[in-house]
């Protein structure tokens, strides 16, 4: 609890922990997802996580948000491992929000990325 509580209350550190996606350890992106998930569902820790990968978008040169993370969701079919954690957290960012009409945007975005045509 300590160490969660130190990670919300700094600025950078759930950016920094989002830009570890980058790694081409399948298991540390699952590690990464898994606690940016747990992120996601405090109070205020929605926002955080889409800040957080806006700012992904911006570091890494994404088109769109998500892009990259979608990227390995496609790429890392060996590992399963990590295409649950991914699940986890697309599900998790995208119906924690109370917001109907914000729900459906996220499902957008996701969905103009390739994921209902991937999971299919």
């Amino acid at each position: 609890q300590y160490g969660f509580n130190l990670v919300m209350s700094h600025p950078h550190a759930v950016n920094e922990i989002a830009l570890s996606l980058n790694n081409k350890n399948p298991r540390m992106k699952a590690l990464v997802l898994e606690l940016l998930a747990a992120v996601c569902l405090v109070r205020g820790g929605h926002e955080i996580i889409l800040a957080a990968f806006d700012n992904f978008k911006e570091v890494c040169k994404e088109k769109h948000r998500f892009e990259r993370l979608m990227e390995y969701f496609r790429n890392e079919d060996s590992s399963i491992d990590f295409m649950v954690a991914c699940m986890q957290f697309i599900n998790i960012v995208v119906h924690s929000v109370e917001d109907m009409n914000f729900r459906v945007h996220l499902q957008y975005e996701f969905t103009k990325l390739g994921l209902e045509e991937f999971l299919q």
